[in-house]
C-alpha cells in the first residue's frame, strides 16, 4: 500500500464564486479536538449541528454554520472528517479555511480526499475514476454511467473474471501436484471452456466501452452545404437560441462554429461549417478546409440545401463519407410551388419553425440506434490506461489458448494466465504504481 502522512487536510469543496453557501472539507486521523475548540461541543457521528463556528485559536465568531462530524473508519475517506457548510461569501469561506489552517490542518493537494479513500480501502481505481467522470459529466446518461461504476458493479465483474482465471490456476497446480502427464481431458476441456468465457466478457467489455465513449464524449454532428443554404439559421433553430451569424450575404460562416445541448441524455455538439462546394477567396479556402476537417471528425451529418440535398449527397460524396446523414430541404416557406415531397428529405424553414422538432426526432433516432441507452450497464466507461490493460489481458488469454491446443508445458500455461490475473489487478489498483495512481488523482479538483 501506498504511504501517506495522515495529516490533518482541509479544502474549499465547492466551486469558486459567490453562492449561498459553500462547503469546507476536513479529514485526518483524529479530528475530535478540533470539531471541539470549532463548535464548543463535543462531536455526535454523523449529527448536522448547527451552530456559531469560533477560530480555534483566538475564539472570534467566524460565521453561523451548519457541521458535520463522520468518524472513522465510516467515512468518504476513512478518516475522521468534519463538513462544514457556511454561508457562500468568499471572506467567509475563506476565513474558516485559514481557521483551520491555524488549527494545524494543511492545504489539500487535488484529489487528496479520494487518493486517502483509495489508500484506505473505500474505493478501488476504477471507482475513483468513475468519481472524475461523474463531476465532469455534462448530461444525465454519462453521470448514471459514472453512477454505475461507482457503485463498484463493474469492479465487481472484473473480479468474478480475476477469481474465475485464479480457479483455473488452481485446476493446473493440482495437475502438476499429482501428474507428471499433459493436462488431462477433463482439465484441458474445463480450462479451454473457462478462457473462452473469459475472452468473451473481456471483449465484450472493451467493444462495449465504445458506446461508453460515445456517452461521455457526445455525438458530434456537423451542418454541410453550400454557401447561403440556411445552414447558420438552421443550426439556430436547433440550438433554440442566435449562436451563428446569419446574413443574406453568401458565405458569412467562414470558420466553425459549435454548440453543445442534450438530446435522450447524452451530450451532442451540433457543428456549423463554412459552404464546403464553392470557395472563393484564402478566407474561404481556409473555410472549406476546417469544414473537410470536421467531416473526419463527425458521427453524424445534416446535409441541407434550400433546393435538394440529394443533388449534393450524391454517390461519389457518399462513397468517400460513411456517416450516417440527414437529409434537410431547408428555406421550404420561400417555395411558391407545392414540391413532390420526398420520404428520405425532412423539409424545414428556420423562420417558421417548421421541421425542426422532426429533424430533432431524427437525431433523436439516431442516438437510440446506435446507444443502447435502455441498459447503461452494457456500456463501460473505461480510460485509455483501463482499454490498454484489458488489451494486453485479452493477449495473454490468446496465447492461454494457443499453448493449450499446442501441448506446451502446464507451468507455462500457469505463467500466462498470472500475466492476465496481473493485468486485471492493475485496473482495479491491487498492485497500486505510484505514478499511475498519481497521475489519477492529480486530475481531480481540490476538495474532492
Amino acid at each position: 500500500m501506498l504511504p501517506y502522512d495522515q495529516e490533518n487536510i482541509v479544502a474549499i469543496a465547492t466551486p469558486s464564486g459567490i453562492g449561498a453557501l459553500a462547503v469546507v472539507r476536513l479529514s485526518g486521523r483524529d479530528l475530535k479536538p478540533l470539531y471541539k475548540r470549532f463548535t464548543h461541543q463535543l462531536p455526535k457521528n454523523r449529527f448536522a449541528l448547527f451552530t456559531k463556528l469560533y477560530h480555534p485559536i483566538n475564539n472570534i465568531i467566524l460565521d453561523e454554520v451548519v457541521a458535520t462530524y463522520f468518524k472513522s473508519p465510516a467515512s468518504y475517506t476513512g478518516e475522521d472528517i468534519i463538513e462544514i457548510s457556511c454561508h457562500g461569501g468568499a471572506a467567509v469561506k475563506n476565513s474558516i479555511l485559514q481557521a483551520a489552517i491555524d488549527g494545524g490542518a494543511r492545504l489539500a493537494k487535488p484529489g487528496e480526499f479520494s487518493y486517502r479513500s483509495f489508500l484506505n480501502g473505500k474505493m478501488d481505481l476504477l471507482q475513483a475514476e468513475a468519481v472524475s467522470a461523474l463531476i465532469s459529466s455534462k448530461t444525465s446518461q454519462p453521470a448514471k454511467l459514472s453512477l454505475c461504476h461507482l457503485e463498484g458493479k463493474v469492479s465487481t465483474l472484473l473480479g468474478d473474471i480475476k477469481s474465475r482465471v485464479i480457479d483455473v490456476l488452481s485446476i493446473i497446480e493440482n495437475e502438476l501436484n499429482f501428474s507428471e502427464d499433459e493436462i488431462s481431458t477433463t482439465s484441458y476441456s474445463s480450462i479451454r471452456l473457462i478462457i473462452e468465457d473469459v475472452q468473451s466478457q473481456i471483449a465484450k467489455i472493451i467493444s462495449s466501452s465504445v458506446i461508453g465513449k460515445k456517452i461521455f464524449s457526445g455525438i458530434r454532428i456537423i451542418i454541410l452545404g453550400r454557401p447561403n443554404t440556411g445552414k447558420s439559421s438552421l443550426f439556430n433553430a436547433m440550438l433554440g437560441e442566435n449562436r451563428a451569424i446569419t446574413s443574406p450575404v453568401a458565405g458569412t460562416t467562414r470558420d466553425t462554429v459549435e454548440s453543445w445541448f442534450e438530446l435522450e441524455g447524452v451530450p451532442v455538439c451540433l457543428v456549423d461549417t463554412a459552404g464546403i462546394w464553392e470557395s472563393g477567396g484564402l478566407l474561404d479556402a481556409l473555410g472549406v478546409e476546417k469544414t473537410r476537417a470536421e467531416m473526419k471528425r463527425a458521427d453524424l451529418f445534416i446535409v441541407v440545401d434550400d433546393k435538394n440535398p440529394n443533388n449534393i449527397f450524391n454517390e461519389q460524396f457518399a462513397g468517400k463519407y460513411q456517416q450516417h446523414h440527414i437529409l434537410v430541404k431547408s428555406k421550404s416557406d420561400l417555395s411558391n410551388s407545392s414540391p413532390t415531397i420526398e420520404t428520405n428529405i425532412i423539409y424545414t424553414s428556420s423562420k417558421e419553425s417548421v421541421g425542426i422538432n422532426k429533424l430533432l426526432t431524427s437525431v433523436s433516432t439516431y442516438i437510440l440506434n446506435n446507444i443502447n441507452l435502455s441498459d447503461r450497464e452494457s456500456g463501460f466507461m473505461i480510460s485509455q490506461r483501463q482499454r490498454g490493460l484489458l488489451e494486453n489481458s485479452l493477449l495473454c488469454l490468446d496465447e492461454a489458448i494457443v499453448q493449450l491446443d499446442s501441448g506446451i508445458e502446464t507451468d507455462i500455461i500457469a505463467s500466462t494466465l498470472n500475466g492476465f490475473v496481473v493485468a486485471i489487478k492493475d485496473i482495479v489498483g491491487e498492485i497500486p504504481n505510484k505514478d499511475v495512481v498519481q497521475n489519477i488523482f492529480n486530475n481531480f479538483c481540490v476538495g474532492k
